[in-house]
């Protein structure tokens, strides 16, 4: 832990102790993001988090979820360049980068945090409002704008968008899911797309049927797992979609 430090000592905690858990570092920074878009940040003073999954997160004095961030699996490297601090983090599928250079270092620090798994317990409204307290559970970077919202076809349990800027339409069941349910979603995203939003559907469910999936495949839908049941949450990988 160092306050003001050095850049090369700034440097050499965030690459030894990024291994610990969680590095945490305040300064004014520019930051870059190229990728599928482009987007940058001017001088300012920012917090910047990185975890040991290769998480980094950008954050601002409002909001809450980061300005700029890259998810887990990404490459993490601190350097001094030009005699400032430069993190730099990098996604290999899809290609994205985040560049964050560091005019100034107040502060500087890594933890030993652990990991544990989040317990949901409950009915379907309890899942759907612990889904919008956490939307990461879904997918990372997801950020709601609306909770039943109204449409010509039903209410929405959750409406959000992704980094993307594309809108994710999300279907909750408490139990297990049904072709039903992937109907149901089915019509929610093609209302959306014949509004010309870029939209994608998002099912999450304690489990769901064979029918259901077979349906949820032929109409490019994805499925989230989530058990409250259990009092566990996971993710089915295999039918997960990438950002």
């Amino acid at each position: 832990m160092a306050s003001a430090p050095k850049p090369e000592e700034a440097a050499r905690l965030i690459n030894s102790g990024k291994r610990r858990g969680v590095v945490v570092v305040v300064g004014v920074c520019e930051v870059s993001y190229t990728g599928r878009a482009a987007a940058a940040l001017g001088p300012g003073r920012r917090l910047l988090i990185l975890k040991r999954d290769g998480t980094l997160l950008l954050h601002e004095a409002e909001k809450a979820q980061p300005k700029i961030w890259n998810p887990p699996g990404s490459s993490t490297a601190a350097y001094v360049e030009g005699g400032v601090l430069v993190v730099k983090s990098v996604r290999s599928r899809p290609f994205e980068t985040v560049r964050v250079v560091f005019r100034q270092v107040d502060f500087a620090a890594a933890f030993d945090v652990g990991t544990s798994e989040l317990a949901l317990v409950g009915t379907e409204s309890d899942v759907v409002e612990a889904l919008v307290r956490n939307p990461s559970i879904i997918e990372e970077g997801l950020e709601v704008v609306g909770v039943e919202v109204p449409t010509d076809v039903g209410h929405i349990d959750i409406l959000a968008r992704d980094r993307s800027g594309r809108y994710v339409i999300i279907e909750v069941k408490r139990d297990v899911a049904t072709h039903d349910a992937v109907f149901q979603l089915a019509r929610y995203v093609e209302l959306y797309r014949r509004k010309g939003h870029e939209v994608r559907g998002v099912l999450v469910a304690s489990d769901i049927s064979s029918t259901a999936l077979e349906y949820l495949k032929r109409y490019d839908l994805v499925f989230v797992k989530v058990n409250p049941r259990e009092l566990t949450v996971s993710t089915n990988k295999n039918t997960l979609s990438s950002k």
